[in-house]
C-alpha cells in the first residue's frame, strides 16, 4: 500500500527552488519531488499534467503531407532506377559485353 499524496502540496510547489542551466529556456524550472506527482498517464500512451492531457502528437498540414509522399515517390524511382541498372549490369556480365 503507498502513502497518500498530498495533492494540494504538490500543487503549491510544483517546481524545485535551484537554477536552471543557462542552455535551458527562459521560465522552464526543474519539478519538485512533490511535482512529480502531478504527473499522470493513461496507459494508452496519454500524458497529463494535474489532470489536464499534455499535447504529445502534431498533425502534419497539407504541405508537409504532400512533401512526404514526393519524397517517398522518388525515393521509390532510385530505387527501381539502381535494380534496373543492376540487372542490366548482370545481364552484360552473362552475355559477355
Amino acid at each position: 500500500m503507498s502513502a497518500p499524496v498530498d495533492w494540494e502540496a504538490a500543487r503549491r510547489k510544483p517546481f524545485a527552488d535551484v537554477e536552471t542551466p543557462e542552455d535551458w529556456p527562459e521560465g522552464v524550472k526543474p519539478m519538485s519531488w512533490q511535482g512529480t506527482n502531478l504527473l499522470g498517464a493513461d496507459g494508452k500512451g496519454g500524458l497529463y499534467w494535474d489532470g489536464k492531457k499534455i499535447k504529445t502528437e502534431i498533425k502534419l498540414g497539407w504541405a508537409a503531407k504532400l512533401l512526404g509522399v514526393l519524397i517517398a515517390f522518388f525515393t521509390f524511382l532510385a530505387a527501381v532506377a539502381t535494380v534496373t541498372m543492376a540487372i542490366t549490369d548482370v545481364l552484360r556480365f552473362l552475355d559477355g559485353k
